[in-house]
Protein backbone atom coordinates (compact mmCIF):
# COMPACT_ATOMS: atom_id res chain seq x y z
CA UNK A 1 0.00 0.00 0.00
CA UNK A 2 1.09 3.46 -0.81
CA UNK A 3 2.31 5.30 1.99
CA UNK A 4 -0.57 6.85 3.98
CA UNK A 5 1.41 10.12 4.89
CA UNK A 6 1.68 10.21 0.70
CA UNK A 7 -1.93 9.97 0.21
CA UNK A 8 -3.17 12.68 2.41
CA UNK A 9 -0.52 15.53 1.42
CA UNK A 10 -1.75 15.09 -2.22
CA UNK A 11 -5.39 15.09 -1.04
CA UNK A 12 -4.02 18.05 0.50
CA UNK A 13 -2.24 19.37 -2.68
CA UNK A 14 -5.12 19.09 -5.06
CA UNK A 15 -7.22 21.57 -3.36
CA UNK A 16 -4.38 24.01 -2.94
CA UNK A 17 -4.92 24.55 0.58
CA UNK A 18 -1.76 24.61 3.04
CA UNK A 19 -1.22 23.28 6.54
CA UNK A 20 -1.06 26.37 8.04
CA UNK A 21 -4.68 26.90 6.27
CA UNK A 22 -5.85 23.44 8.07
CA UNK A 23 -4.24 24.37 11.35
CA UNK A 24 -5.94 27.36 11.66
CA UNK A 25 -9.47 26.07 10.98
CA UNK A 26 -9.06 22.69 12.95
CA UNK A 27 -6.67 24.21 15.79
CA UNK A 28 -4.64 21.28 15.20
CA UNK A 29 -0.60 22.34 15.58
CA UNK A 30 0.89 22.78 11.76
CA UNK A 31 3.50 20.57 13.16
CA UNK A 32 1.25 17.59 14.47
CA UNK A 33 0.23 18.54 10.75
CA UNK A 34 3.14 17.59 9.52
CA UNK A 35 4.20 14.75 11.77
CA UNK A 36 1.08 12.99 10.28
CA UNK A 37 1.99 13.60 6.75
CA UNK A 38 5.46 12.87 7.14
CA UNK A 39 4.41 9.53 9.02
CA UNK A 40 6.58 10.81 12.45
CA UNK A 41 4.32 8.62 14.15
CA UNK A 42 6.81 8.59 17.62
CA UNK A 43 6.27 11.92 17.59
CA UNK A 44 2.43 12.15 17.75
CA UNK A 45 0.08 11.61 20.52
CA UNK A 46 -1.69 8.53 20.87
CA UNK A 47 -3.39 6.29 18.35
CA UNK A 48 -7.51 7.54 19.05
CA UNK A 49 -5.57 11.38 19.23
CA UNK A 50 -4.24 10.96 15.60
CA UNK A 51 -7.47 9.58 13.99
CA UNK A 52 -8.88 12.56 15.59
CA UNK A 53 -6.15 14.37 13.68
CA UNK A 54 -6.96 12.52 10.45
CA UNK A 55 -10.76 13.24 10.65
CA UNK A 56 -10.61 17.19 10.99
CA UNK A 57 -8.16 17.26 8.32
CA UNK A 58 -9.87 15.34 5.93
CA UNK A 59 -12.94 16.93 6.53
CA UNK A 60 -11.49 20.51 6.27
CA UNK A 61 -10.69 19.42 2.88
CA UNK A 62 -14.63 18.66 2.17
CA UNK A 63 -13.89 14.94 1.85
CA UNK A 64 -15.70 11.90 3.61
CA UNK A 65 -13.34 11.21 6.68
CA UNK A 66 -14.58 7.42 6.93
CA UNK A 67 -12.95 6.23 3.68
CA UNK A 68 -9.34 7.76 4.95
CA UNK A 69 -9.53 5.82 8.51
CA UNK A 70 -10.33 2.65 7.06
CA UNK A 71 -7.58 3.20 4.79
CA UNK A 72 -5.49 4.44 7.69
CA UNK A 73 -6.22 1.20 9.71
CA UNK A 74 -5.92 -0.71 6.86
CA UNK A 75 -2.31 0.51 6.50
CA UNK A 76 -1.39 0.23 10.22
CA UNK A 77 -2.15 -3.31 9.99
CA UNK A 78 -0.24 -4.63 7.44
CA UNK A 79 2.59 -4.15 9.38
CA UNK A 80 4.02 -0.92 7.41
CA UNK A 81 3.91 0.71 10.92
CA UNK A 82 5.80 -1.85 13.40
CA UNK A 83 4.57 -0.96 16.70
CA UNK A 84 0.99 -0.63 16.10
CA UNK A 85 -1.18 -2.36 18.57
CA UNK A 86 -5.07 -2.71 18.64
CA UNK A 87 -5.59 -0.95 21.62
CA UNK A 88 -6.83 2.54 21.15
CA UNK A 89 -5.39 3.97 24.07
CA UNK A 90 -1.65 2.93 23.33
CA UNK A 91 1.07 4.98 22.18
CA UNK A 92 2.50 4.62 19.01
CA UNK A 93 5.89 5.03 20.34
CA UNK A 94 6.70 5.65 24.01
CA UNK A 95 8.67 9.26 24.14
CA UNK A 96 11.48 9.29 26.61
CA UNK A 97 10.34 12.92 28.06
CA UNK A 98 6.77 11.94 28.90
CA UNK A 99 7.09 10.79 31.98
CA UNK A 100 9.13 14.38 33.26
CA UNK A 101 6.42 16.17 31.20
CA UNK A 102 3.92 14.57 33.37
CA UNK A 103 5.61 14.95 36.35
CA UNK A 104 6.27 18.33 35.88
CA UNK A 105 2.35 18.94 34.92
CA UNK A 106 1.77 17.61 38.39
CA UNK A 107 4.18 19.78 40.01
CA UNK A 108 2.02 23.06 38.21
CA UNK A 109 -0.88 21.57 39.78
CA UNK A 110 -0.16 21.37 43.05
CA UNK A 111 1.97 24.79 43.51
CA UNK A 112 -1.50 26.72 41.39
CA UNK A 113 -3.56 24.89 44.51
CA UNK A 114 -0.91 25.89 47.30
CA UNK A 115 -1.42 29.68 45.69
CA UNK A 116 -5.23 29.37 45.73
CA UNK A 117 -5.02 28.42 49.54
CA UNK A 118 -2.72 31.56 50.19
CA UNK A 119 -4.87 33.79 48.34
CA UNK A 120 -7.96 32.34 49.90
CA UNK A 121 -6.20 33.23 53.47
CA UNK A 122 -5.56 36.57 52.85
CA UNK A 123 -8.52 37.19 51.83
CA UNK A 124 -10.15 35.65 54.83
CA UNK A 125 -7.82 37.96 56.69
CA UNK A 126 -8.37 40.95 55.00
CA UNK A 127 -12.43 40.77 55.18
CA UNK A 128 -12.05 39.64 58.90
CA UNK A 129 -9.60 42.99 60.00
CA UNK A 130 -12.15 45.27 58.16
CA UNK A 131 -15.29 44.11 59.65
CA UNK A 132 -14.06 43.48 63.51
CA UNK A 133 -11.86 46.52 63.89
CA UNK A 134 -9.12 46.01 66.69
CA UNK A 135 -9.90 48.66 69.37
CA UNK A 136 -6.89 46.98 71.45
CA UNK A 137 -3.88 49.17 69.38
CA UNK A 138 -1.21 50.38 72.26
CA UNK A 139 -2.14 53.63 70.68
CA UNK A 140 -2.37 55.89 73.63
CA UNK A 141 -5.75 57.83 73.17
CA UNK A 142 -6.12 61.22 75.20
CA UNK A 143 -8.49 61.59 78.01
CA UNK A 144 -12.18 62.48 77.82
CA UNK A 145 -14.89 62.80 79.93
CA UNK A 146 -17.91 60.14 78.94
CA UNK A 147 -20.98 60.55 79.91
CA UNK A 148 -23.69 57.91 80.14
CA UNK A 149 -22.95 54.48 80.54
CA UNK A 150 -19.72 52.83 79.27
CA UNK A 151 -21.86 49.63 77.92
CA UNK A 152 -18.52 47.95 77.74
CA UNK A 153 -19.87 44.51 79.04
CA UNK A 154 -22.51 44.38 76.54
CA UNK A 155 -23.72 41.31 74.85
CA UNK A 156 -23.93 41.09 70.94
CA UNK A 157 -27.68 40.63 71.27
CA UNK A 158 -27.68 44.12 73.47
CA UNK A 159 -25.68 45.49 70.93
CA UNK A 160 -28.56 44.76 68.05
CA UNK A 161 -31.34 46.22 70.28
CA UNK A 162 -29.19 49.36 70.56
CA UNK A 163 -29.07 49.32 66.64
CA UNK A 164 -32.48 49.00 65.94
CA UNK A 165 -33.68 51.42 68.15
CA UNK A 166 -31.60 54.28 65.96
CA UNK A 167 -34.77 56.05 65.53
CA UNK A 168 -34.80 57.94 68.60
CA UNK A 169 -30.82 57.63 70.10
CA UNK A 170 -30.94 60.45 72.26
CA UNK A 171 -33.29 59.99 75.62
CA UNK A 172 -31.04 62.64 77.28
CA UNK A 173 -32.38 66.37 76.49
CA UNK A 174 -30.01 68.74 74.47
CA UNK A 175 -27.52 70.29 75.87
CA UNK A 176 -26.84 74.11 75.46
CA UNK A 177 -23.64 76.40 76.06
CA UNK A 178 -24.39 80.52 75.67
CA UNK A 179 -22.16 81.48 72.51
CA UNK A 180 -20.92 77.80 71.48
CA UNK A 181 -21.67 75.26 69.09
CA UNK A 182 -22.80 71.82 70.80
CA UNK A 183 -22.05 68.26 69.02
CA UNK A 184 -23.05 64.93 70.72
CA UNK A 185 -22.20 61.85 69.25
CA UNK A 186 -23.75 58.44 71.07
CA UNK A 187 -22.30 54.87 70.09
CA UNK A 188 -24.95 52.37 69.25
CA UNK A 189 -21.42 49.82 68.69
CA UNK A 190 -18.21 50.49 68.93
CA UNK A 191 -16.49 52.80 66.85
CA UNK A 192 -13.57 55.31 66.37
CA UNK A 193 -13.93 58.57 66.15
CA UNK A 194 -11.42 61.79 65.65
CA UNK A 195 -12.79 64.81 66.43
CA UNK A 196 -11.34 68.43 65.67
CA UNK A 197 -13.40 71.50 66.99
CA UNK A 198 -12.76 74.62 64.97
CA UNK A 199 -8.63 74.75 64.51
CA UNK A 200 -7.74 73.30 67.82
CA UNK A 201 -6.01 70.50 67.98
CA UNK A 202 -7.88 66.51 66.76
CA UNK A 203 -9.40 64.68 69.64
CA UNK A 204 -9.11 60.42 68.96
CA UNK A 205 -10.85 58.02 71.13
CA UNK A 206 -12.56 54.78 71.18
CA UNK A 207 -16.57 54.65 71.67
CA UNK A 208 -18.35 51.47 73.42
CA UNK A 209 -22.05 51.11 72.49
CA UNK A 210 -24.34 53.72 75.05
CA UNK A 211 -21.42 56.00 75.72
CA UNK A 212 -21.99 59.58 74.54
CA UNK A 213 -19.38 62.28 74.20
CA UNK A 214 -19.91 65.82 73.72
CA UNK A 215 -18.16 68.52 72.18
CA UNK A 216 -17.97 72.58 72.00
CA UNK A 217 -16.58 74.90 69.40
CA UNK A 218 -17.10 78.48 68.54
CA UNK A 219 -17.80 77.74 64.53
CA UNK A 220 -17.28 74.16 63.62
CA UNK A 221 -16.34 70.76 63.92
CA UNK A 222 -14.65 68.28 61.85
CA UNK A 223 -15.61 64.91 62.28
CA UNK A 224 -13.83 61.50 61.28
CA UNK A 225 -14.82 57.32 61.89
CA UNK A 226 -14.45 54.04 61.01
CA UNK A 227 -17.96 53.04 61.76
CA UNK A 228 -20.43 55.69 60.22
CA UNK A 229 -23.59 53.59 61.27
CA UNK A 230 -22.44 52.82 64.88
CA UNK A 231 -23.13 56.37 65.68
CA UNK A 232 -25.50 59.10 65.94
CA UNK A 233 -24.84 62.65 66.12
CA UNK A 234 -26.83 65.65 67.68
CA UNK A 235 -25.76 69.10 66.31
CA UNK A 236 -26.98 72.56 68.30
CA UNK A 237 -29.79 70.44 69.40
CA UNK A 238 -30.98 69.08 66.32
CA UNK A 239 -30.74 64.92 66.07
CA UNK A 240 -28.91 63.97 62.50
CA UNK A 241 -30.16 61.06 60.58
CA UNK A 242 -27.51 58.41 60.30
CA UNK A 243 -24.61 59.24 58.78
CA UNK A 244 -23.73 55.52 56.59
CA UNK A 245 -23.69 52.08 57.05
CA UNK A 246 -21.89 49.85 59.82
CA UNK A 247 -18.37 49.71 59.47
CA UNK A 248 -18.73 52.80 56.58
CA UNK A 249 -15.49 54.93 57.33
CA UNK A 250 -16.93 58.59 57.43
CA UNK A 251 -15.67 62.19 56.55
CA UNK A 252 -17.74 65.69 57.88
CA UNK A 253 -17.56 68.94 58.52
CA UNK A 254 -20.15 70.92 60.52
CA UNK A 255 -22.16 72.95 59.75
Amino acid sequence: MDSFGAYLKSLREERGISLEEISQKTRIAVSNLDFLEKERFELLPPRAFVKGFIRSYVQELGLNPEETLKRFDAYTREGELTDYTANEGSLFREQPGRRFFMGRALFTIALSAVGLIALAILLVTGITRILYWDDKSGTALPTVTTVGPSGNSETPGKRQGIEKADQTAFTEPPRKQAGRKILEIKALAHTWIRVQPDTSPPEEMTMAPGDIQIFTAKNSFSLQTGNAGGIRLRYDGRELPAMGKENQTLSLTLP
